[in-house]
Order: C-alpha cells, then structure tokens, then sequence
C-alpha cells in the first residue's frame, strides 16, 4: 500500500512509501529514519483509517492505502 509523508506545516511529500497491509505508524517512522523511532512523540493522520482529518495517533495506529502521516518527535 501506498503511505504519504507529510512535515509540520508543509504539503504532502508526492512520493509515498510503499509498505505492506497492516503496517504501523512505527513502522512508517522506521522506514523513514531510525531516529525517529527513538524519539516518537505522535504523529497526525489524514485519510481512511482517521476518524477525522489530522487525528492525532499513537505509534500502534494502523495506516491504511493513501493515508498521509505527519511524524512529531521530542
């Protein structure tokens, strides 16, 4: 499945991720950078699996097909 990143305050990257079904907000962190891994603090999610646009989500959030994630660290 095809997963967006997003920084805070900018416009979606137009490359996605390519990631398997049922992967993680966790696992997109650590596809991006192990450091963010580390310092996770919570990410926002726009798409299928957010209740609402720019849900806040623990590291435990299943992303779905197209979503866009926005990662915040400490």
């Amino acid at each position: 499945m095809r997963v967006y990143t997003k920084q805070p305050n900018k416009e979606p990257d137009k490359d996605p991720l390519v990631l398997p079904r049922g992967s993680t907000v966790m696992d997109v962190a650590r596809h991006i950078h192990k450091d963010l891994v580390r310092r996770f603090k919570y990410a926002r999610v726009w798409g299928k699996s957010a209740k609402y646009p720019g849900q806040r989500v623990g590291p435990e959030h299943v992303v779905e097909d197209g979503d866009i994630v926005e990662i915040h660290v400490r």
